[in-house]
């Protein structure tokens, strides 16, 4: 989009894949990690000072931040909640951590940073809790869906043929869990509530990348085993959401899930928790303590059911179409360079 208004595009990464149609350029960066980035990219980017600098990783200095991981010390917080003493105090002694920590707070000062975007209200709060940041230069931005893409399926044959190739009976009540990163997002807590789903029984379909034995285990020593299954990597996330009547996502935290908006643009019923900024425009169950089983599986068994299609929120669904976040997102970047 900006190299179609006429600006030179550079794109500084570790690995990047070269254009075929001469829209950009890259710059490589050797690096281990986000402070080493931040040392390896100031001198040839910053230091030029000769064009805006969009960034999606934090660095000492940049026009506009996109805080798309949000913040790292919220993170923190919210994993310690279900951490032992001794692993919060490990967290604390980290030399990775309390690294990545030195660096957001050198991120979020006025004079680093011109914008920010934060892709959900609740990274907005938390950027504003921690930091002395201006909150008048916060923009929220949310990732936005391709609507013509993730839509109810209303073709009720194509919904049984995804059912088969998936191996899920045609009448089974289903849950959907996508997302890599199994522990963070929460995938034990999902198993133990649709475990604890006694009339009707769900079923649990998983989608993403993980080690997988130990979930499979949990779900076998729950009663869940015969119907819990991983889908075959690579399969469409859109497969899953059509095949399905519900989606779970019980995450620690998630600034703001993209599979979370995918599902709700598909008119899937939503079960999150308050640490997923995605829950603010995906409307359904927000819970705040996933690892209180039993009152998790008593709120959510309202979602134990087959999905009524015709039931879809069609203007809640507007509201996730990734055009107008585009637009605002360009928007932004005309704010900065006015004044550069």
């Amino acid at each position: 989009m900006l190299h179609q208004r006429g600006h030179e595009v550079w794109i500084a990464a570790e690995k990047w894949p070269e254009p075929t149609d001469g829209s950009y350029r890259t710059l490589k960066i050797s690096s281990s990690g986000p402070p080493a980035y931040d040392k390896a990219v100031f001198p040839r980017i910053v230091g030029r000072n000769d064009g805006l600098i969009f960034s999606l990783e934090r660095t000492r200095r940049q026009h506009i931040f996109r805080a798309g991981d949000g913040v790292h010390a919220a993170w923190l917080d919210r994993r310690g909640r279900f951490q032992s003493g001794m692993q919060r105090l490990w967290a604390s002694w980290s030399r990775k951590h309390q690294a990545l920590l030195d660096l957001e707070k050198k991120t979020f000062q006025a004079q680093a940073t011109e914008w920010v975007v934060a892709n959900s209200p609740m990274v907005k709060r938390e950027i504003l809790d921690r930091f002395p940041y201006p909150e008048d230069r916060i923009r929220v931005i949310h990732p936005g869906v391709d609507l013509e893409t993730f839509r109810p399926c209303t073709d009720a044959n194509h919904r049984l043929e995804l059912r088969r190739a998936l191996g899920i009976p045609h009448d089974a009540v289903t849950w959907c869990f996508v997302g890599s990163g199994f522990e963070r997002k929460g995938l034990l807590w999902a198993i133990q509530i649709a475990a604890a789903q006694r009339k009707p029984q769900v079923r649990l379909v998983v989608l993403g990348k993980g080690k997988r034995n130990p979930f499979v285990h949990a779900a076998e020593k729950l009663g869940l085993g015969d119907r819990f299954l991983f889908a075959m990597e690579g399969t469409p996330a859109l497969d899953v959401y059509h095949a399905s009547d519900a989606f779970i996502l019980p995450t620690i935290y998630d600034p703001c899930s993209n599979a979370t908006l995918e599902a709700a643009a598909c008119g899937l019923p939503v079960i999150t928790t308050t640490g997923n900024g995605a829950a603010e425009w995906a409307h359904g169950l927000v819970i705040a303590d996933p690892s209180s089983t039993d009152e998790c599986a008593e709120l959510c068994s309202v979602y134990a059911r087959p999905l009524d299609v015709s039931t879809c929120d069609m203007k809640s669904r507007a509201e996730l179409d990734e055009r107008p976040c585009w637009e605002a997102m360009m928007g932004v970047i005309g704010d900065a360079a006015k004044n550069i």
